[in-house]
């Protein structure tokens, strides 16, 4: 008897997306085709991610705290990314026997070494870092022999990457169109060959500078917010339509999430719903849309408010196509495998509580319905607030995070920081025994 064939994977990553920019999640704008992905699978209303666009991304890769791998920060020109010890969702999958390509943002190391072809993908075409750089080139002081015109990039495995046009305000607009006739040509040719695939898609949308096709212009009435929002919908759309045609939706994962809340802050739009916030360590800094659909394996319409990490994401892959053996035993794995709660056999996720790191400081804790601020920001732009007493929140109860327990409950609350000493004990106990990479740094391993 054949063994059955293993499923596809899809991972689309959409950049900085509100809780709440997905219409059933209390949108304003129409997200039809994302609505319809959702209320095919598995919605997650508690999905945790990292604080920036690096952090989540190593999370989802490697399924390890990125404090861990010197990702835990967005740097500017500085040495950073992924050293080529780690061993990526990419590789994990490539080494089962899948195809692999990447189109769209990296954000993970942008020099050779550090290139998606280094880590895992057959193939890539995209962007090495933020969709920021496309604004470089517009501001009048901008030095090309200080600051490199960006590009957008392509290569393929054991072959340098090389640049094919300019990154600026124009192929900022159209970046993710190509993406997705991308996306859709390798769906079709993965098909035909038969072997399973890994096709990850780093959206652009809707990380400034903000911009869209032509094809959106004024397409809601609404402003360029709810024009991107509409040209997002129809790109994913366009991807479920893709597997549609290639006859393989059934036996294909398709995982749809952002990597951090909406930067609402002078942009134009953005909603992270009922969160307070955004890119700090208030919820709608950790919450973002979330959602897996598998035909073949995940039941229809299910809806859940468990706690769910971008860090689980490898593990539970990994379970869900029969290969947990290969995730590395020789260094800490902060993900768990989630493929029993996601699969459907049992109701309650494995995980109790998620830290929250922004940069080298560790603002919060989630444990349970409880978060606790060991520091606070207002906003991004806002002074860092330490606590001799930090505050503790319901927020099941209180979305807003607007009511300290401490304060209003005389201490009664105390109790909580019980389990979070313990939580942060035992991280303190594994980073002594596995320090911490520092961003740019080469690592062979633990000694």
């Amino acid at each position: 008897m054949c063994a059955m064939k293993k499923p596809n994977v899809i991972y689309i990553l959409v950049d900085n997306w509100g809780w709440a920019d997905l219409q059933i999640q209390g949108g304003s704008i129409p997200t039809p085709r994302m609505n319809a992905l959702a209320n095919e699978g598995l919605r997650l209303t508690n999905f945790n991610v990292e604080s920036q666009c690096t952090p989540t991304r190593s999370a989802i890769l490697t399924g390890r705290l990125p404090i861990r791998s010197g990702t835990h920060k967005v740097t500017y020109g500085l040495p950073y990314g992924l050293t080529p010890w780690e061993y990526t969702l990419a590789q994990l999958l490539s080494d089962a026997g899948y195809g692999t390509a990447l189109f769209g943002k990296w954000h993970l190391g942008d020099v050779e070494g550090r290139l998606p072809t280094d880590q895992g993908f057959d193939q890539w075409f995209g962007i090495k870092n933020t969709s920021d750089e496309a604004g470089y080139s517009s501001t009048p002081q901008f030095d090309p022999e200080v600051m490199p015109q960006p590009n957008i990039w392509e290569g393929r495995k054991g072959e340098p990457s090389h640049p094919i046009r300019p990154f600026n305000l124009e192929s900022r607009k159209t970046i993710d169109r190509e993406i997705v006739e991308r996306s859709e040509r390798y769906i079709a040719e993965q098909a035909k060959s038969g072997n399973p695939f890994f096709l990850y898609i780093g959206m652009t949308q809707i990380h400034p500078p903000l911009g869209h096709h032509p094809d959106f212009d004024n397409a809601t009435g609404t402003g360029i917010y709810g024009d991107i929002v509409t040209e997002l919908d129809y790109n994913v759309g366009r991807i479920a339509d893709a597997l549609d045609a290639a006859g393989i939706s059934e036996d294909t994962i398709v995982i749809l999430t952002g990597d951090n809340g909406a930067v609402t802050e002078g942009i134009g739009g953005g909603s992270n719903g009922p969160w307070r916030g955004g890119f700090t360590g208030y919820e709608a800094g950790l919450r973002t849309v979330g959602m897996i659909r598998w035909p073949a394996r995940i039941e229809a319409g299910r809806v859940s408010d468990e706690i769910f990490a971008a860090l689980d994401w490898m593990p539970t892959i990994a379970g869900m196509i029969g290969e947990s053996e290969r995730i590395p035993d020789d260094r800490p794995i902060d993900g768990l495998d989630q493929s029993a709660f996601v699969l459907g056999g049992q109701e309650e996720s494995r995980r109790e509580h998620v830290l929250y790191f922004i940069g080298e400081d560790l603002f919060a804790v989630k444990w349970r319905t409880f978060k606790i601020h060991l520091k606070t920001a207002e906003t991004m732009w806002s002074p860092l607030q330490e606590h001799m007493f930090p505050p503790v929140y319901d927020v099941r109860n209180d979305p807003g995070e607007d009511n300290d327990l401490m304060k209003q409950s005389l201490f009664a609350y105390s109790w909580v920081y019980s389990p979070m000493n313990k939580i942060l004990g035992e991280l303190g106990k594994s980073i002594h025994t596995y320090p911490n990479i520092k961003p740019g740094q080469e690592f062979d391993g633990y000694t």
